[in-house]
């Protein structure tokens, strides 16, 4: 009888069933990695409850870390015991995208968390070449956030944040905190933070972001009374918001679009003729990069976790056992209570 582990598996919309299942099996260039985090995405909102993943039965959860307990026979067996942070991505490395190292936009990639099995669990099969070792500074919860880091580093880099630059961020989702951090790091002047969650506003006033709280105060009209903006990142998905982006930038100003809106967007006659005259550039963004050279992204944000320059910390409102895994994307689709980032921990189960 193979060993056996406990894991979140998804068998259709809505069936998240907390289940004993064997330990993945590894191949030559993989490692078993014992998790100690997996942060709740919201991602993870429609995957778990209505569009389900690619194929039935599927082990999601995207944004984890935890420490290598075994390796293939082609991988250092001195890796066992280190800690790391998983880069869930697994291109082809075939297509024309991969050939120039565009691994973010693969034409045929791999996933853990919706294609292959992921990080709602206290074990997981992992490519070796995936791992991002951490050091003793970087604590265990915080290699669950080294994706969405490096989401938003991609955002910034995309979009391009000069110093001195003014900066909206609207949306204070775990993705778009860390663009309103990253936009610092980068030398922007100021920072704007928009959401309507107090809460959010709060923690965004204590990280040296500028809050706005768009509940009580007309985040268009603030922004304009301030002289505009030079980059504005929507990373809420409200349909609404797309149109009041464009219309707080300046002239030559970029919007970048980071938020998946659940509903149509209609870009209204003033946004549209602001895009013409103001010659304003909409981008999009998608997933991270990870190619070695001229440097490693996901390296360059766990330096930026290293030395205190993005913080996690003070996002973290729930750590929940393995048990709770479903209960945490409903809380998060129903707003039931207040929540900012959820981590899953498998620990929390053997205790």
């Amino acid at each position: 009888m193979s060993e056996q582990m406990r894991a979140a598996v998804l068998h259709a919309p809505g069936k998240l069933v907390v289940e004993q299942v064997a330990v993945p099996e590894i191949g030559p260039d993989d490692v078993l990695l014992r998790v100690s985090a997996c942060g709740v995405c919201g991602s993870d909102i429609p995957r778990v409850l209505t569009t389900g993943t690619y194929h039935f039965p599927t082990i999601p959860g995207h944004e984890f870390g935890g420490r290598v307990v075994k390796t293939g026979k082609h991988v250092e067996p001195s890796l066992v015991g280190r800690r790391a942070a998983v880069i869930p991505l697994i291109p082809c490395r075939k297509c024309s995208m991969c050939e120039v190292g565009a691994f973010a936009l693969c034409e045929a990639y791999d996933f853990l968390g919706s294609r292959s099995d992921g990080g709602f669990a206290e074990y997981v099969r992992v490519p070796a070449q995936n791992l991002v070792f951490v050091p003793d500074e970087v604590d265990d919860d915080s290699t669950a956030f080294l994706e969405p880091i490096s989401v938003a580093l991609h955002v910034i880099e995309n979009c391009g944040v000069s110093y001195g630059d003014t900066v909206a961020v609207y949306g204070l989702g775990a993705i778009g905190v860390f663009v309103a951090q990253w936009a610092k790091v980068f030398g922007a002047k100021t920072v704007y933070a928009v959401d309507l969650d107090p809460k959010k506003i709060e923690v965004a006033n204590q990280l040296g972001l500028y809050g706005v709280n768009s509940a009580e105060t007309d985040a268009e009209a603030f922004l304009k009374a301030q002289g505009g903006v030079d980059r504005v990142f929507e990373a809420s998905g409200a349909p609404a918001v797309f149109n009041q982006a464009l219309r707080v930038l300046r002239p030559s100003g970029v919007l970048g679009l980071v938020g998946r809106p659940t509903k149509p967007l209609e870009i209204q006659g003033d946004a549209y003729e602001k895009l013409l005259r103001g010659q304003l550039t909409i981008k999009g963004t998608w997933s991270f990069e990870f190619k070695r050279f001229p440097k490693h992204a996901w390296e360059t944000s766990l330096e930026a976790l290293r030395t205190g320059k993005i913080q996690t910390a003070p996002i973290i409102s729930h750590r929940l056992p393995l048990e709770k895994t479903l209960d945490a994307v409903k809380l998060m689709a129903e707003h039931s209570e207040p929540f900012y980032k959820i981590l899953i921990n498998p620990a929390l189960d053997r205790a």
